[in-house]
């Protein structure tokens, strides 16, 4: 399980229910340290976890924190073609992107709302 591999046996045990409190949820926020060189293999690992507890179909919306520290890197909502959120780029500690990421929650929440609302055909 990558980055969860290495951790004492408590903290797995406690990550690994921690990610079992998301089964119900809407939408996942999944914060990924953008500064760090190993990001891909948590996220990875991560998405290992979420599908050894049933909830792989969950929807996510990936954080980039930690921008600041990522030569180049802006806050940003980055969007596909279509308009869908893709992921955020933000920093916790500047507070860069935040708004954003309201903006995106926000957003997430209209299109929710709508969908469990809409009338059935």
């Amino acid at each position: 399980m990558g980055f969860v591999r290495d951790l004492p046996h408590s903290l797995v045990a406690a990550f690994r229910s921690t990610l079992e409190e998301t089964s119900p949820a809407d939408v996942l926020l999944h914060v990924v340290d953008g500064s760090n060189p190993q990001h891909a293999e948590q996220v990875d690992s991560v998405n290992e976890v979420l599908a050894e507890i049933g909830a792989a179909d969950l929807p996510q919306l990936i954080v980039w924190n930690k921008i600041d520290r990522v030569e180049g890197a802006v806050p940003e909502v980055v969007r596909d073609p279509y308009g869908k959120i893709l992921n955020i780029k933000a920093s916790a500690v500047s507070g860069a992107g935040l708004d954003g990421l309201r903006d995106a929650l926000a957003e997430i929440a209209r299109e929710h709302a709508a969908r469990v609302l809409a009338p059935a055909a």
